[in-house]
């Protein structure tokens, strides 16, 4: 489990100089009656830098105020359909599920990483790289679906016992819809369209998971499934029970997440006709797992890495088997680390770009978006604020729902397909240009730490306090290591708005990484994909965990070439899942 109340895990080490009210690494990691291990010795995922030895950043009051400029002038208002991409919208937040499963950690807001302040100054990367410990194991095996970590405490043991179906414990456990008189979507046919929820695992009397179990529990651990009121504690029945709590933090990636859930058991169903155990509960769980695990890989490198990364760039990086992000880990193929190495020009600049795509507004389905022929909507459109609703981030007087309305299940029809030729059916362009509502979080909490909802803000502030190299000194990282990488030109990277802020200040020769990667995509990439150095850090990440990791689909032999192909695998719909509709119907969501 990842038990974290909001988006980014703003988690402390139990350190005396860093454990400052905030959530810590023990609550994340589900530590209750057990002696927490010392930070050095936990056996955290590690972060760590692509180009450690490049120039230091330089922060300070000249540096805090222009990063806060630029932030500003990257915000669109009014957007433009222009500014709209040929991507499904899945893909936004296919890389927001992605980013959970593989990180967390970076985001925390106290101590070492803290930017509410007037000044930000860099911290030395040797600091950074001993401190922010990465709470996930750093590899794409669906830690944020199953449950574990690199550690987990006694309650955290209890915690993934309850993702499991009391009534078949081959399967994972699913939530159910509030049902909306006439406002139901013929998919999927069955009630389970929502995540768990906390009111129904409380009434399925699991061992040490009852409401007085968790009224017994320290405080601090179960914060999330409790709300003070009148000096009492309430419980929240509409928390999600999932493996990270952060995929509840919008309907989006919650839907998506619902998605692996469903996909998970149906591959149960089929396992007779794919030569899995049927006979045995566990070792039927535990070959579903894998299944799924092999698809979720293939998907990531063959479909989500090609679609928003320079195809020739993923091409060129499959074919030399990522050898940077080979060398920032400890060891050699084929023996890892029990948690491979992140790069934080990765986590905190590269792999941040998804928020340029984000829309203002979705057509979600036939009652929130464009309306069916004799069945009129309820709203034309469903506002990005609207997505909080429903979710652990939630607001009243919405929130109220213990279950997910059935008029607010997702239409993947209209997120997932490509080419339907309705603007809002695509992502916002990869580019320099953010939307408004990302201006203003809702799901980030008032009063103190306003920086956290401002995620221009956020980024480029979070990149200078963690010294993330800026994009020449990247780029000629790469050139170190006989990697070309074509430069923006002056007047590219000084084009539109944003250049006014740029122009003849520090920014120029030091551009902050994360914004690098969202004007080159929209100048090598016309928005439709990252450029060269955008995709190279992506690529080089992500295809790596595959590459690096023993375990994954990559080392399993199959049909393709001697590789493993989702065609060799466990096929719920009797068709292979080769793309993003495939995975959908197969989970009978499409």
């Amino acid at each position: 489990m990842l038990n974290v109340k909001g988006h980014g895990g703003h988690t402390l080490p139990d350190k005396a100089n860093y454990n400052t009210g905030r959530t810590t690494v023990s609550t994340a990691c589900g530590f209750a009656n057990q002696d927490y291990p010392d930070w050095d010795e936990a056996g955290f995922g590690s972060f760590g830098y692509f180009f450690e030895d490049a120039a230091e950043n330089q922060g300070g009051a000249e540096m805090t105020k222009l990063l806060n400029e630029l932030a500003v002038a990257m915000v669109e208002n009014p957007p433009s359909a222009a500014d709209d991409s040929s991507i499904p919208p899945v893909f936004t937040y296919l890389g927001q599920f992605i980013d959970h499963d593989v990180t967390a950690g970076t985001d925390r807001e106290e101590g070492l990483s803290e930017i509410d302040a007037p000044v930000i100054e860099t911290l030395p990367r040797p600091d950074v790289r001993e401190n922010v410990g990465n709470l996930r194991h750093g590899a794409l095996n669906l830690d944020s679906v199953y449950g574990g970590g690199p550690v987990q405490g006694d309650f955290a043991t209890v915690y993934d016992n309850a993702l499991r179906f009391p009534g078949d414990r081959s399967k994972l456990w699913a939530g159910t819809v509030t049902s909306v008189p006439g406002q139901t979507l013929d998919l999927p046919a069955d009630p389970a369209a929502d995540l768990l929820r906390l009111d129904r695992v409380l009434k399925a009397n699991l061992p040490g998971f009852s409401e007085q179990d968790l009224r017994d529990l320290p405080h601090s651990l179960t914060a999330r499934f409790f709300t003070d009121k009148d000096g009492e504690r309430e419980i929240i029945p509409q928390q999600a029970i999932i493996g990270d709590a952060r995929n509840d933090e919008n309907l989006f990636v919650a839907q998506l997440h619902l998605a692996f859930i469903r996909l998970h058991n149906k591959i149960v169903d089929v396992a007779h006709l794919h030569g899995g155990p049927v006979h045995d509960k566990q070792e039927l769980f535990t070959w579903a797992r894998r299944e799924l695990q092999y698809i979720y890989q293939w998907l990531v490198v063959n479909v989500y890495l090609p679609k928003i990364c320079d195809p020739l760039v993923v091409a060129d990086v499959l074919a030399a088997g990522a050898p940077v992000f080979e060398k920032l880990q400890d060891n050699p193929r084929p023996a890892p680390a029990p948690s491979m190495r992140l790069p934080f020009e990765f986590s905190v600049a590269g792999f941040r770009f998804g928020h340029s795509m984000v829309r203002a507004a979705y057509d979600w389905n036939k009652f929130f978006g464009r309306e069916e022929p004799g069945e009129p909507n309820l709203l034309p459109e469903a506002p990005f604020s609207l997505m909080f609703q429903f979710t652990g981030n939630g607001k009243a007087p919405m929130r109220g729902e213990l279950r997910l309305p059935s008029n607010w299940v997702a239409d993947w029809s209209r997120l997932a397909l490509p080419d339907q030729g309705h603007s809002d059916r695509a992502t916002r362009k990869i580019d320099s240009k953010v939307a408004l509502p990302l201006q203003k979080m809702d799901n980030e909490p008032d009063g103190k730490h306003q920086p956290m909802k401002d995620l221009m803000v956020r980024n480029l502030l979070r990149g200078l306090r963690l010294n993330v190299p800026s994009a020449q000194d990247c780029i000629k990282g790469f050139a170190d290591q006989g990697i070309a990488i074509n430069p923006l030109s002056r007047d590219e990277l000084l084009s539109d708005g944003t250049g006014d802020v740029i122009r003849g200040t520090l920014l120029e020769p030091c551009t902050p990484l994360w914004f690098y990667v969202l004007k080159e995509a929209e100048i090598q990439g016309k928005g439709q994909h990252l450029g060269e150095l955008g995709s190279r850090i992506v690529a080089e990440t992500l295809a790596g965990l595959a590459i690096y990791d023993p375990n994954s689909y990559w080392h399993q032999p199959g049909s393709d070439n001697g590789r493993w192909h989702p065609r060799d695998g466990a096929q719920p719909n009797g068709e292979p899942v080769v793309d993003m509709p495939s995975m959908l119907r197969a989970a009978a969501l499409l």
